[in-house]
């Protein structure tokens, strides 16, 4: 598909997706205060998740990416909203970059907390003060690699200014150079002589990020197996416990696709297809389109599995359309009885 039709679906996704996210967050939020007494110290994490999905959101609506790979490069271009320096744009899509990491290291940090309360429930102490306070530093970590390796071993030279000049001429032309930052995955290039230059900076760029990914994948994996597996060997506990624990282990299994499909898988082609030179061009914004509608699916996932959560809700909507139809029925018999008088 042609640049300006994918830009105007990521726009859409813009919308629909910060909306979603927002309301969506919100009323989760509400539910965790109100009924998620159960939930002991995960609530908390929640909540978090929570707060971070619409901080999240409020920086994709404000960067506005661009997503395109073309000759064994990936861009990542932001479309500024108010002029600023080429440094600050830079910092801009590395934090951007970093939020983007911060999804996937706080969907491990879930199952983690599922495996300890199920598997080793001694090792929930860690959850608690003063531990809780590790919990953040440590997912700063491979964030910050993240970060650092988006902004320090992708320099802007004189190749990546041409190209992403040429990008925007070629598939965005409306788009102006100086009203746009970006940060470009050069993996590799040829010369004059037709002899293959690789960036080896910019390759163990990639390798960081992949590390990255693939450690809160086998965490989630890992965590989530053991949490499946000692569910049906250990029958012993109550039923109300182990309903919940069901609920909520049905909501990470669900929370395990939608990052797979909207994140994990998106991400790993937006960084194998440059390795193999595949020219995605204007269609590398599906990874785009994603993550903007992922912040808003996943907490669905939460408020209609866990039972507490979604009966509130059918309740509240019950309720109004009782209050809607008497209120009906009402203002019926007040015109009748107005209509019989005269």
């Amino acid at each position: 598909m042609s640049g300006e039709l994918w830009i105007t679906l990521v726009d859409t996704a813009d919308i629909v997706g910060f909306t979603m996210t927002f309301c969506v967050n919100i009323v989760l939020l509400g539910l965790l205060r109100t009924r998620g007494k159960n939930l002991g110290t995960y609530k908390y994490l929640m909540a978090f998740f929570s707060v971070f999905s619409i901080f999240y959101a409020i920086i994709e609506s404000i960067l506005r990416p661009i997503m395109h790979i073309e000759n064994a490069t990936f861009f990542l271009i932001s479309r500024k909203r108010f002029n600023y320096s080429t440094r600050l744009g830079k910092i801009n899509s590395a934090f951007y970059c970093a939020c983007f990491a911060t999804s996937f290291v706080v969907s491990g940090v879930h199952f983690v907390y599922r495996f300890f309360a199920t598997c080793k429930p001694d090792l929930l102490r860690l959850f608690n003060m003063p531990y809780l306070l590790l919990w953040p530093l440590g997912c700063s970590i491979p964030v910050t690699m993240w970060a650092s390796v988006s902004y320090f071993l992708y320099p802007d030279t004189e190749y990546t200014e041409a190209a992403v000049s040429n990008v925007l001429k070629t598939h965005y032309n409306w788009i102006k150079k100086e009203n746009v930052s970006y940060i470009a995955y050069v993996y590799y290039q040829y010369d004059e002589n037709g002899v293959k230059y690789v960036y080896i900076k910019n390759l163990l760029g990639c390798f960081v990020h992949y590390f990255v990914m693939s450690m809160t994948f086998v965490v989630m994996f890992y965590c989530g197996y053991a949490t499946w597996r000692t569910m049906n060997e250990h029958k012993e506990v109550s039923n109300k416990t182990r309903q919940l624990q069901s609920q909520l282990f049905k909501a990470l299994v669900l929370q395990t696709l939608i990052p797979s499909i909207f994140m994990y898988a998106p991400t790993g082609v937006m960084f194998i297809a440059p390795f193999f030179n595949i020219d995605l061009n204007a269609n590398a914004n599906f990874i785009v389109f994603c993550s903007f509608l992922y912040p808003g699916l996943d907490p669905l996932i939460l408020i209609f599995i866990i039972r507490d959560f979604r009966q509130t809700i059918f309740k509240f909507i019950c309720r109004g359309k009782k209050n809607s139809v008497d209120e009906s029925r009402s203002t019926t018999r007040a015109n009748l009885s107005h209509g019989a008088t005269s």
